[in-house]
């Protein structure tokens, strides 16, 4: 086969060169592994290893700019308020803590013992156990009344904390953002069993765990993913990723249920029945 290196990218040649000015096998495996694989590895894990809170503001900033209303950040496991407490100080920078009110539903007495093997640990039996993460709640809720005022916190287990009751004081100021920290399927699922009714289309949606069991569709977070993306949670209901916000982790979604009951209200109209992208000319330029 004839190996035409012409057509090869700039970046192959120029390690082909260097490989010649390297001496020996060990030494050009060394460089390689080292200088170029390290490096390569260590930019792309700094990108998507997911240490990531900007995403926080571009979600308020969005609606701030296009939305009218008051609005709600939920997120579900709260544990010591790390999230939570960064969500309350993106809101008041960006002067939108009268307008969003953030939610943490959380038991604060640590995991629940689980025996479902949808939320168990497939590749080492060493998944989460119960009372990890337990929280000294007084001492978060002091903090936040200390700092904040745009806050609620509903104690409790999700299948006793996410009520009728809480969803109708929901329906008002619609979720904008909804963070899922809660580990288990089985906890997962309750929550959006329970919370689909107030859930708009285009509400944003975080998976803190996707990659448990590396991604499986049959446990964690990526289970839930699966179910409402073929149709288990209903027709019409599906999770889209927003790749703006997700880059390439599979942790940010677009809600999207095309018999959603609850819609957001735009400041302003973006379409309107006299527009026309008029034209210019017949070059590339604009």
């Amino acid at each position: 086969m004839l190996n035409n290196s012409s057509n090869k990218p700039g970046f192959i040649k120029l390690l082909r060169a260097l490989s010649w000015i390297i001496p020996g096998n060990y030494l050009k495996t060394f460089i390689y592994l080292n200088c170029i694989h390290n490096v390569r590895k260590t930019l792309r894990n700094s990108l998507l290893s997911f240490y990531r809170m900007e995403h926080i503001y571009d979600v308020i900033k969005e609606f701030k700019a296009g939305y009218k209303g008051d609005f709600s950040i939920l997120e579900f496991g709260v544990a010591d308020g790390y999230t939570f407490t960064k969500m309350l100080y993106a809101t008041k920078y960006l002067k939108m803590d009268e307008r969003i009110t953030v939610h943490g539903f959380d038991s604060f007495e640590g995991m629940p013992g689980t025996d479902d093997k949808r939320d168990g640990d497939l590749i080492a039996n060493d998944g989460w156990v119960e009372g990890q993460f337990k929280t000294d709640f007084e001492k978060l809720q002091d903090y936040c009344k200390k700092h904040y005022r745009n806050f609620v916190f509903q104690k409790g287990y999700f299948e006793d904390s996410i009520t009728d009751t809480v969803l109708d004081q929901l329906r008002p100021s619609p979720p904008i953002l909804i963070w899922i920290d809660c580990d288990y399927y089985t906890s997962a699922k309750t929550v959006f069993e329970r919370i689909l009714p107030i859930i708009p289309s285009g509400c944003v949606i975080y998976f803190d765990e996707p990659e448990f069991n590396y991604g499986s569709r049959f446990t964690g977070e990526s289970r839930i993913i699966h179910e409402i993306n073929t149709g288990q949670f209903g027709e019409g209901i599906e999770l889209v990723i927003d790749p703006s916000l997700s880059i390439m982790s599979k942790r940010i979604y677009r809600f999207i249920n095309t018999n959603a009951e609850l819609q957001y209200d735009r400041i302003e109209k973006l379409n309107s029945a006299d527009e026309l992208h008029r034209r210019t000319n017949d070059s590339p330029f604009p």
